[in-house]
């Protein structure tokens, strides 16, 4: 699975992997981007997560296979 380190509004930096929703979800088979930890600096996460990348990177999920039948609200 991949992870990345991404700065955050705080100052800190968090650590998220990506795998892929499973069967059944509504995003069946799309990026999966899951929050696993922050931390005070890049180089502390690193060390608990030498294998991530430091960057952004977004799951660029897309939502039209969706009905479009309103929610109700």
């Amino acid at each position: 699975m991949d992870k990345t380190i991404e700065s955050n509004q705080y100052g800190s930096y968090n650590v998220y992997e990506f795998d892929e929703y499973p069967e059944g979800s509504v995003l069946e088979g799309q990026t999966r981007k899951s929050f696993i930890d922050m931390y005070d600096s890049a180089s502390e996460a690193l060390r608990e997560h030498p294998d991530a990348q430091l960057g952004h990177r977004d799951a660029h999920n897309h939502f039209d296979h969706l009905p479009d039948d309103g929610d109700g609200w």
